[in-house]
């Protein structure tokens, strides 16, 4: 049984698994899976379902039973092929006459029954591009043989000029790599090309019979391509499971297929470039999806689109603004280092403030005490901005100085952290009657481009390829 990941929800499954002790046929299409009791017996107790015995004999409604079971195995009709369920954990189940249904987050079609999984391959579009499949040819041209008859040659490189160095990572405290590499697929069919070229990103792990754990990959790697794209639409079309050889290789046996909603790759970005290649980040990798397993990563400010991605409203403003706070405390953890001088007088006015507050009572002792809140805080975001200026302006400059002299306006992080602070607290504290700054939003754009700078820094990359991650995501048309 063939199949593809676009017509999966159109597909009807029916077999029988095991439940509770006991045996269900069941019927899977779209997201829902049904349960129907095999006996008779099952069939008729099935009213107990949700009823709670407060006597013998004697029911009442209960709450629905909740979801425990981390998976559930069964076996089709259509293929004798084995197929894995991955249920809600913790979700409702609902009931309807004798039918159970069941909310699934993914399921596995199985190939071949294996006791074990160590490795999961993923394709997709925005994979081809970020590990580009070209560099798997190469092409010889004779162009005078070539005007008379037509004639070239294509030859396929070998695995090892396209395959990456694997990098480790760390996902709840169990070792796992990653790298990339390039399939070929050769055919004689008419209606099919006669060679196709696949780009993959593996990860690599101990083999495990624990699904649940190969799920949660599933959502690492789609957060990794995420975030080289900047938008949250991307979707892999092949998701292949592989268990371990004796010969040290590996086995596809299985595809993945999780039930998230359905999206459409934005095919135009691709061709447009805006992604960061995996050359740009070679070597930190596992860096990165270290910070995505231990959510050190921000990506919540994500839009859902690139061209969702050109609209600003108020949550997005903020969201942007979050994503850079979270980053700056990641990238300067002590906060800012103040001058000497400057400790020296908060030092004085502080204990000038304390033996106020000891002298005072009432509001007047209250607004002692605020003022001593001031010199304690952090800082703020307009002198976290100032301070990133100082420290990569000279990796930032070549974007901002673009950006802002496209709009005839300086680049000034200081006015640009005050604009950015004072916008994104009027829209925090309800201010509706405050007029919009309008410069924030150019603030906006480059914060943006800022943010990622930080997150590559963070992530140990050179400033040379942040430069040129930074140049083909936001397709800023440097030569670098």
């Amino acid at each position: 049984m063939e199949l593809n990941h676009a017509d999966s929800n159109d597909e009807i499954y029916t077999g029988v698994l095991r439940y509770k002790d006991d045996d269900y046929q069941f019927v899977f299409s779209d997201t829902k899976l049904r349960l129907i009791p095999c006996s008779e017996e099952q069939r008729s107790s099935m009213w107990k379902f949700g009823m709670k015995e407060i006597t013998k004999g004697t029911y009442t409604q209960d709450e629905p039973p909740r979801m425990e079971e981390g998976i559930l195995v069964g076996n089709c009709n259509e293929s004798s092929k084995q197929i894995i369920f991955l249920p809600k954990k913790g979700a409702y189940i609902s009931k309807q006459n004798s039918v159970l249904f069941i909310d699934l987050k993914a399921y596995i079609i199985c190939k071949y029954v294996r006791d074990s999984i160590d490795r999961i391959s993923f394709n997709a579009p925005e994979i081809n591009c970020i590990h580009p499949t070209n560099q798997a040819i190469e092409c010889t041209l004779d162009i005078e043989a070539f005007m008379n008859s037509g004639t070239f040659s294509v030859t396929a490189r070998d695995f090892e000029c396209t395959t990456t160095k694997r990098q480790p990572f760390v996902v709840d405290k169990k070792n796992v790599s990653v790298h990339f590499g390039i399939s070929r697929t050769m055919s004689t069919k008419i209606w099919e090309p006669p060679m196709t070229l696949s780009s993959n990103m593996m990860f690599e792990f101990d083999a495990t019979d624990d699904y649940r754990f190969v799920l949660r990959l599933w959502y690492i790697a789609k957060q990794f391509i995420q975030f080289l794209c900047y938008r949250k639409n991307v979707e892999f079309s092949k998701v292949e499971l592989a268990a371990p050889c004796e010969d040290g290789t590996h086995e596809t046996f299985a595809e993945l297929y999780v039930l998230d909603e359905g999206v459409d790759t934005e095919i135009q970005t691709l061709k447009d470039g805006r992604y960061i290649k995996q050359a740009y980040i070679s070597g930190h990798e596992g860096q990165i999806l270290s910070d995505i397993a231990s959510e050190k990563l921000y990506l919540r400010h994500l839009p859902d689109s690139f061209q969702s991605g050109k609209h600003i409203d108020a949550a997005r403003f903020v969201m942007i603004t979050a994503a850079f706070e979270w980053e700056f405390a990641r990238l300067f953890p002590d906060g800012i280092c103040k001058s000497k001088e400057r400790v020296e007088a908060e030092l004085i006015v502080s204990q000038k403030l304390n033996e106020l507050i000891d002298t005072s009572s009432g509001k007047t002792k209250k607004i002692y005490k605020s003022l001593l809140k001031c010199i304690e805080r952090r800082p703020s975001l307009a002198n976290k901005i100032e301070k990133i200026g100082s420290d990569m302006g000279a990796l930032l400059e070549p974007f901002g100085q673009q950006l802002y002299g496209f709009n005839k306006e300086e680049l000034n992080y200081t006015d640009m952290g005050k604009r950015l602070g004072d916008q994104r607290n009027h829209f925090a504290h309800g201010d509706l009657d405050k007029d919009f700054i309008g410069l924030s939003l150019l603030d906006l754009i480059f914060l943006q481009r800022i943010i990622y700078a930080m997150q590559l820094k963070i992530s140990g990359l050179e400033d040379k390829q942040i430069q040129r991650a930074i140049n083909d995501l936001f397709q800023c048309r440097f030569a670098i």
